[in-house]
Formats: C-alpha cells, structure tokens, sequence
C-alpha cells in the first residue's frame, strides 16, 4: 500500500462518492473502474443489512464498528437524530446563551442514541452536530 497526500477538496469528493463502510481505495477502485484488489476477508462478520459497501478491507486502517448507519444533524433550531430505517427524534433547542438547556438536549439526544445502539462514534457525531451549528457549551 501506498500513501498520498490530497487537499481537503479531494478528500471531501471521496467522502461524498463513498457508501457506508466503504474504504476510499474501495471509492476509488469503483470510480476508476477497477477489480477488487482481492484483499476482503470473507470470514469477518458483517455490519448489519445497512451497509452497502463491499466487505471490509484487511488493510483499512479504519473500523467500522457501527451496526447500524445514525443520521444527527441540527436544522430550524431542533437537533435530529435517527437511524437508517428505525427510530428518529428531535428535540427543540434553546437560544445559543443557555447553557444549562443546550446541555439538557444534549444529554436527552445522547441517551436516545445509546438507548438505540448507537457507537462512540455517532455519540459524537450527536454532539458535533450541536457544535458545529453553534450550540457550544464552553465558549
């Protein structure tokens, strides 16, 4: 295996052409139209029927650890999360300066998560969600 270096441009157009569990050599073998390299393991288990890229790679350097793909995103001031065919919920968030009430949603949007499954991964795609629309809660 190689490595490259690539601007976060490039980075983010693998991103968005990728499937869930996908490596980026497996983005790029599918958009350069090239075979397998023929290093999936067919004996590791699979991450749930949601995912829809081939099977792991043994030289990924990323695990894949989630059963099942969790959507958490903030829009119209309610922070949203749910997971690919099962629950959802949202929650109306408070102004930006209350503190105690950003973190109240927090903690409820975390314990859903957890109550469903989710990884430490998308625990903290739940609160970075909220970070990265403004709901800080140590500035």
């Amino acid at each position: 295996m190689r490595s490259i270096r690539i601007s976060e441009e490039v980075w983010q157009a693998i991103a968005t052409r990728g499937k869930f569990g996908e490596t980026e050599d497996d983005v790029l073998r599918r958009v350069f139209d090239l075979p397998s390299n023929g290093m999936h393991n067919e004996h590791q288990p699979s991450t749930g029927a949601e995912h829809q890229a081939s099977p792991n790679v043994k030289s990924s350097s990323r695990i894949i650890r989630a059963r099942q793909r969790m959507s958490a995103y903030v829009k119209a001031n309610q922070v949203h999360v749910a997971f690919h065919r099962g629950p959802a919920q949202s929650w109306q968030l408070p102004q930006r300066s209350d503190k105690d009430g950003i973190r109240a949603v927090r903690d409820q949007a975390v314990r859903f998560a957890l109550e469903h499954g989710a990884t430490d991964g998308q625990v903290g795609a739940v609160k970075k969600a909220l970070t990265e629309a403004g709901y800080h809660l140590y500035r």
